[in-house]
């Protein structure tokens, strides 16, 4: 097996070189990889063998029993090594026509035949050449590994023709190198039977294989991990903030409207007047609150989708281009504002042609009673868990407009007339019609005016965010999810800062926390939690409903309630209802020790 022992030392330092970068990096546990890394064992196996035969073979005849065990070893490794070689490339070419379901039946079928190759190569005879400082060996047991060579050349090529569509990926690189430098290697062995190649032609695609696998650097992967955790706590944080905001505002305006009501009642002459006012303030600023802050309605089920994507920027851009014009048709010393959010979403999927009808219309009414001065839109987002709410406001300063106009074109008790279907084709619709449009699309439009101060008008629509990602996104949003599999805590309670003690005392796992125990169902039954811990005091619901809803969803997810200290009494209470723990919100360790149970 006079192979050059320049040929030999290479490729041991390209293998060895090979190993120590790939077994010391982190990479994707997959059937690729899992293949791949036991292709570089065995690669460097291979190596090592024919460097010990070709020592001992000068002499074979003095240590015969160790030179035929050593050459049939050889010859059993290289079967390994085709059989590792070809049971890639029609795994490959099954994940291509995806036919995954028959990864693991091929993945047995290739290691019974290695199985029983390398059986019958120690079984089968071997024989020795040594003359003339030429030595190789031949015989029934080498003839294997040839006829093995031949026949996973045939599937290889039998693999490419059927993914014919697909011949130019990279993963196919390794067999069209094995069919041309092999059969290369086969021609030259034929004329020089002690010149074996075909470790070196091994090794040399073994390590060009090395850049064709599906091996993305993990560090791009943690960066899009961590990009996408502080994301989710961004969210998270605003979602927690926008729940307190709604939540105090609500009971000073609604103690507002009493006050004012009762004043109105027992007052007569301009007080009762200005009572009425207030009441009327507070009632738009209250429908405010519950409509644009309060996102706990932004519910991904009820949201009506009409099938069609559009980009926002251009859809914005339209409707300040068609403002401009209609101020320039009816000749008005008008000044546009515009201002569009620049964290807006970069595609949104609605019916954006009935919603552009709406502001469009929206937006004309007000130049119609601006006579001089200026028209604002400005548009903003609320972005959480799938869906966009979009804020738009249009504002002029015109004439204003009556409390009872107001009250004629929110009123929701009319439905869309068969003469308003006729006009809901036309650019321009009236006020009336725009609501209505804007409530069938599962919106809500308000509308703030002073007589002679102008009007301003607010639309708060959800719409479902369209991800446009590129394929190399996708890639590597697919590994994150397999490399990085956090464990996970869901906590319903709209106590902030019980979420950051949990979060800080474990920093290791993922902590879900939302006020809404709507919402936090929702993720239960799409995601996996290693427990659910649910705060009594809850704003929408008692600590009990949720606590059966969770089991109905999930009857194995353990369950853990936060209580205060004076309710501990009604800890028997919580454990017949399907409670696995509860915890004294105050004891901080016991609650850290409860929790650390179900990791």
């Amino acid at each position: 097996m006079k192979t050059g022992i320049y040929f030999l030392i290479q490729s041991l330092s390209f293998t060895i070189l090979l190993m120590i970068i790939y077994f010391n990096k982190k990479r994707l546990e997959n059937i690729d990889n899992r293949i791949y890394s036991n292709l570089i064992i065995v690669s460097f196996v291979e190596i090592v063998l024919e460097l010990l035969l070709d020592i001992i073979m000068p002499n074979y005849d003095k240590m015969l029993i160790l030179s035929t065990i050593a050459a049939k070893t050889y010859c059993a490794v290289i079967a390994i090594w085709l059989t590792l070689l070809s049971m890639y490339i029609t795994i490959v070419s099954l994940i291509l026509k995806n036919k995954k379901q028959l990864q693991e039946i091929t993945k047995k079928i290739y290691i019974v035949v290695g199985i029983i190759c390398v059986i019958l190569i120690y079984i089968a005879p071997i024989k020795f050449h040594n003359q003339n400082g030429e030595y190789y060996t031949y015989g029934n047991s080498v003839n294997i590994d040839y006829i093995m060579s031949f026949t996973y050349a045939f599937i290889g090529v039998i693999c490419l023709i059927w993914n014919n569509k697909n011949i130019k990926n990279k993963k196919f690189i390794p067999i069209l190198l094995f069919i041309i430098l092999g059969g290369i290697c086969g021609y030259i062995q034929m004329m020089y039977p002690s010149l074996l190649l075909s470790t070196a032609v091994h090794t040399f695609i073994t390590f060009l294989m090395y850049f064709t696998i599906e091996n993305p650097d993990l560090q791009m992967v943690e960066e899009l991990n961590k990009n996408r955790k502080l994301t989710e706590q961004n969210i998270e944080e605003k979602t927690n903030f926008l729940f307190k905001i709604s939540q105090d505002l609500k009971k000073p305006l609604q103690d507002i409207t009493n006050i004012s009501n009762s004043i109105y009642e027992n007052t007569n002459g301009e007080i009762k007047e200005q009572a009425k006012q207030i009441n009327a303030n507070s009632k738009q600023l209250y429908t405010y609150v519950n409509n644009a802050l309060d996102i706990s309605t932004m519910d991904i089920k009820n949201l009506k989708i009409v099938k069609g994507t559009y980009n926002t920027k251009n859809f914005f851009e339209e409707i300040k281009l068609r403002i401009k014009e209609e101020i320039k048709q009816q000749n008005k010393d008008i000044e546009l504002r515009y201002n569009i959010s620049k964290n807006m979403p970069e595609y949104l999927q609605g019916d954006n042609t009935k919603l552009k009808q709406a502001i469009t219309s929206i937006a004309f009414d007000a130049i119609k009673h601006t006579e001089k001065g200026f028209i604002e839109l400005n548009v903003d987002s609320i972005v959480r868990y799938g869906i966009c709410r979009l804020l738009i406001e249009i504002s002029d300063s015109g004439r204003g407009m009556e409390l009872e106009k107001i009250n004629e074109i929110l009123s929701v008790s009319k439905e869309i007339t068969q003469e308003e279907i006729e006009k809901i084709d036309k650019l321009n619709i009236s006020l009336t019609l725009a609501h209505k449009i804007i409530k069938t699309l599962n919106g809500s439009l308000i509308i703030k005016s002073e007589m002679n101060n102008g009007t301003n008008f607010l639309i708060a629509i959800n719409q479902k965010i369209e991800n446009k990602q590129n394929n190399q996104q996708k890639t590597l949003e697919q590994y994150s999810k397999k490399i990085i599999n956090q464990k996970q805590i869901m906590m319903i309670t709209s106590n902030i800062q019980k979420i950051k003690e949990i979060k800080k005392e474990l920093e290791d796992i993922n902590i879900v926390s939302s006020p809404f125990p709507k919402e936090s169902l929702e993720q239960i039954e799409k995601q996996k939690f290693e427990c659910v811990i649910v705060d009594e005091d809850l704003n929408e619901e008692t600590g009990i409903n949720i606590i059966k809803e969770i089991k109905k969803i999930n009857t194995k997810i353990p369950v853990i309630i936060l209580i205060s200290k004076k309710n501990e009494f009604l800890n028997k209470h919580y454990l017949e209802e399907g409670v696995d723990e509860y915890i004294i919100k105050d004891n901080h360790e016991e609650y850290i020790k409860k929790i650390k149970k179900y990791l």
